[in-house]
């Protein structure tokens, strides 16, 4: 036995309603139900029906055989084969299952197990055999002797194998040419198979759901040449204000290792066009796969997919690099809790904090394929189990290239598993609470973006109103990268974008810094970043709806903060504000930027209170320390009233502190009004420097 097969042909006619489920055979084998019986002609197989079944024994250990009925399944409609089957003879190393759109024993497609526990989808095309994918881990295939139930199952364009309810293994349907319409069983080796019963359903795919604001007259760009080849291009990560794109090249003669993923960095130049990629080498690079999986908003932080080990190979996780003076660090690995992926393939990305991973990997609670989970991060810097994103994300077919967009609640990713135009589409869905488990229906971007080819790994610049992504349609070898203007029902919460440089308030040179900001007037922090160690630029992305304190701290420097208010934003804004660190030491004014007072009033804004408390903190820590308070004012109003003013409100600082604990006999409290400017009164900006708070140290 090479490749034989038996056909039986029955002449029967298919009505299907929309969206109704029709049964199109169901064969319980009380008798053979028309399917063959007997011995084959070459001798080596026996066909029998008996109690319910059809028993199969062959004796010819090579190739496979296949008995199939002809069912014809409409490409376009969602369909089922399902069948109970168990092997009763023969060695575990020996693959049996559903083979299905066959045309002959030249042309097959096949889903099979082995009782060892795997499992694979399979075709043979023209004579030669093709893997569509690789043996899987399937842990609940049952063992020699007991019933398996086994399903291919389309759904959109993902064709899903399922062992006992549990999808294992997934194909793109739309990538695959349908051979013919024989379904039915099929077998390799010396073995006894026996087959319970054999149904067939056939139904309505469910309509594509489209996101709002789908222009159709908006075309995809491809980036071009000077970033598309003949090698595979996938969009890795792109900053934040979308001046700089990661992205990885698989079979690319630059790579360190030709047919391994390397990633590789371009940014945009002032006349917006990018710049010749450069290969980023080592320690990102290595003999394996490497890919970026996101870049913090300062740029000093890369994410790579998978942990670097001693030995130079690729481990389990995600690890990070920072930017040096001299190039990017050796990646630090930060391990997840139990980590399980059967697939061959995973994928990631972080949320703008840093807090929390999304990434794309089959376990056993997997609903199809690869599924997308959850990870928090944790105190140790390793990230908590993957939790499943649930049936509202996931499918029977593979979700991948999460990408959560700068406002931290928009979430796009691709899939073949929803309803769309063909191969992988792109969606995009809104985080519902802070569980990161409850999200909105996906919608499809539309057929501007999406096409009937594979659209994976977008990314998303925090202006929102532009994507970047890979695609296979009319691409110049495998995927290229492509820009499109994003339909407007999927564009992100807006942002205010705030860039600048940490310098020292007295020689004006740039520091490398932590910067916090948080929410006021809670406190609560909402993210970090890291100043340059070249020449002290950071940049952060605020969400709309919040006021923000943000500060920089810095080792012998007292930490600075400025306000910044997000609450009312209607489009993406961009804000440059440079932060200067006062230097700890002897009779230099530190200003406490983030205290307030309603106008011509001295009592406390509750937003005033973090800055208050971190200057308590500082007291705490230097318990010697002993400081002068002062309260200033502009020149609006009498002297006297402004002089009075003054006082009452650094009274009112002064108060705060004691309550907190830090003793009388180390705070002075004196108000100036308006007669020590640092700026002019003729402007409101020179005015509202004129009004503030601050302190010097008197005694150390």
């Amino acid at each position: 036995m090479r490749f034989l097969a038996i056909l039986l042909v029955f002449s029967t006619c298919y009505a299907i309603g929309i969206a109704q489920e029709r049964t199109l055979i169901k064969r319980t084998f009380d008798d053979a139900g028309g399917w063959f019986t007997g011995e084959t002609s070459d001798g080596n197989c026996t066909v029998e029906a008996e109690d319910g079944v059809l028993r199969y024994e062959e004796t010819d250990d090579n190739g496979f055989r296949y008995f199939s009925e002809s069912v014809p399944l409409d490409a376009w409609r969602n369909w089922s084969i399902k069948m109970r089957i168990r092997q009763v003879g023969g060695e575990e190393k020996h693959a049996y299952g559903i083979a299905f759109n066959a045309e002959d024993v030249q042309n097959i497609y096949h889903f099979i197990i082995r009782d060892d526990g795997r499992a694979r989808i399979g075709r043979m095309k023209e004579g030669t055999y093709e893997d569509v994918d690789e043996w899987t881990t399937a842990k609940n295939v049952n063992p020699q002797g007991e019933w398996n139930v086994l399903e291919v199952r389309k759904e959109n364009d993902a064709i899903s194998g399922y062992v006992n309810g549990k999808a294992i293994v997934t194909m793109t349907a739309s990538y695959f040419r349908v051979f013919g319409s024989k379904q039915g069983v099929i077998y390799y080796g010396a073995q006894t198979v026996e087959l319970d019963d054999i149904e067939i359903k056939q139904w309505e795919p469910k309509p594509v759901r489209p996101v709002s604001g789908v222009d159709p007259n908006v075309k995809p760009v491809s980036l071009g040449t000077q970033l598309n080849s003949t090698a595979d291009e996938s969009v890795d990560c792109i900053s934040s204000d979308g001046s700089v794109l990661y992205f990885s090249r698989k079979d690319h003669d630059g790579n360190v290792t030709k047919d391994k993923r390397d990633s590789w960095v371009t940014t945009k130049t002032s006349g917006g066009s990018w710049s010749t990629p450069k290969n980023l080498g080592a320690p990102i690079n290595n003999e394996g796969n490497n890919f970026a999986i996101a870049v913090t908003q300062d740029l000093n932080t890369l994410f790579l997919q998978g942990t670097y080990e001693s030995d130079g190979s690729m481990g389990k996780g995600v690890s990070y690099s920072t930017r040096t003076k001299d190039g990017w660090s050796a990646p630090v690995n930060m391990p997840i809790d139990d980590y399980e992926n059967l697939n061959a393939y995973v994928n990631s990305h972080m949320s703008p904090d840093g807090s929390v991973l999304v990434t794309s990997i089959q376990t056993g609670e997997s609903i199809g394929s690869n599924d997308l989970y959850v990870c928090f991060r944790q105190a140790n810097n390793t990230w908590s189990k993957p939790k499943n994103l649930g049936p509202v994300i996931n499918t029977q077919g593979v979700e991948m290239g999460p990408f959560v967009a700068g406002d931290g609640k928009t979430m796009f990713f691709s899939s073949t598993g929803h309803p769309g135009y063909g191969g992988r589409d792109l969606y995009v869905t809104r985080r519902l609470d802070d569980t990161w488990l409850n999200w909105s229906e996906p919608e499809n971007l539309g057929n501007g973006v999406n096409s009937d080819e594979h659209e994976t790994f977008i990314q998303v610049p925090s202006r929102g109103d532009s994507a970047y992504y890979s695609s296979t349609k009319n691409s110049l070898g495998q995927d290229d990268i492509i820009s499109i203007p994003l339909p407007s029902g999927a564009r992100p919460i807006a942002l205010l974008m705030v860039r600048g440089r940490v310098l020292d308030a007295e020689t004006k040179k740039p520091l490398t810094a932590n910067v916090f900001y948080e929410a006021l007037p809670s406190g609560k922090l909402v993210g970090t970043a890291t100043s340059s160690a070249v020449d002290g630029t950071y940049r952060v992305g605020l969400v709309n709806g919040t006021l923000y304190g943000v500060r920089a701290e810095a080792d012998g420097y007292y930490a600075l903060s400025e306000q910044f208010d997000a609450r009312s934003l209607g489009t993406y804004v961009e804000a440059d504000r440079d932060l200067y660190l006062t230097p700890i030491k002897m009779n230099v004014a530190i200003r406490l930027n983030n205290v307030f007072f309603d106008v011509g009033k001295y009592d406390l804004r509750a937003e005033s209170y973090p800055e208050l408390d971190r200057l308590v903190e500082f007291l705490q820590k230097n318990a010697t320390i002993r400081i002068a308070l002062a309260g200033h004012t502009d020149n609006v109003g009498a002297d006297a009233d402004n002089m009075k003013l003054s006082q009452d409100r650094i009274n009112s600082v002064q108060t705060y502190v004691i309550a907190k604990g830090i003793d009388a006999s180390r705070l002075t409290a004196k108000g100036f009004g308006e007669t020590k400017p640092t700026a002019s009164n003729e402007t409101d900006e020179g005015r509202q420097q004129n009004r503030r708070v601050e302190f010097t140290i008197v005694s150390k």
